[in-house]
């Protein structure tokens, strides 16, 4: 009796310790605590800075059978845009094509014409007119494959909040894992509304 109730406890510590091995690490820092979260209708998606991992590179260079598909910004992009919808967040989530396209017909401007310093100029000086907020997702997936999501008022750009996650290895990186840091995004946009 007392061995089999040894190796259940065994058990239970080993699976115990195997999920939060693979947990993600989670941090929400709200900056401006006057602004009413709830007031986002309408969430634009900046282009994110993601460069793929070196480890994927690699992989699908070697034609590996094991390589992921390679991550763009573009599917980066469409999975927020995705989870939104799915999540049933109630916000309005506009891609980063979505702006540049609505920037260029009002100002006869192509954003992604512009070197990297106007082009943010541009950016912050018309977000206004399209969405309350926005956010710029960063990816690093050099040792840990994390995301930081800054939110800003799209009114006069200030620093709302930042997230950001980490999670697993530089093997992560796989648009399946963006697309769980996406509903874990959504999640705490959620609860950090409701209080």
């Amino acid at each position: 009796m007392k061995k089999s109730i040894f190796i259940v406890s065994l058990l239970a510590m080993m699976l115990f310790s195997i999920a939060t091995a693979f947990a993600a690490t989670e941090k929400t820092t709200v900056i401006d605590e006057n602004y009413d979260l709830k007031s986002i209708k309408t969430l634009a998606i900046a282009t994110p800075y993601y460069k793929p991992s070196a480890l994927s590179v690699y992989l699908n260079e070697n034609n590996r059978p094991n390589a992921p598909k390679l991550v763009t910004t573009d599917m980066i992009v469409q999975a927020a845009v995705d989870v939104a919808k799915e999540d049933g967040t109630g916000i309005n989530v506009l891609s980063d094509k979505q702006i540049n396209s609505a920037i260029l017909n009002s100002t006869g401007t192509d954003i992604t014409t512009l070197d990297k310093v106007n082009a943010k100029k541009l950016y912050k000086d018309n977000i206004k007119n399209y969405a309350d907020a926005y956010v710029v997702f960063t990816f690093s997936n050099d040792s840990f494959v994390s995301m930081t999501a800054d939110i800003y008022n799209a009114k006069d750009n200030s620093w709302i909040l930042s997230y950001r996650i980490v999670n697993g290895k530089a093997e992560n990186d796989t648009i399946e894992n963006y697309n769980m840091f996406m509903h874990k995004f959504y999640r705490m946009l959620t609860l950090t509304n409701e209080k």
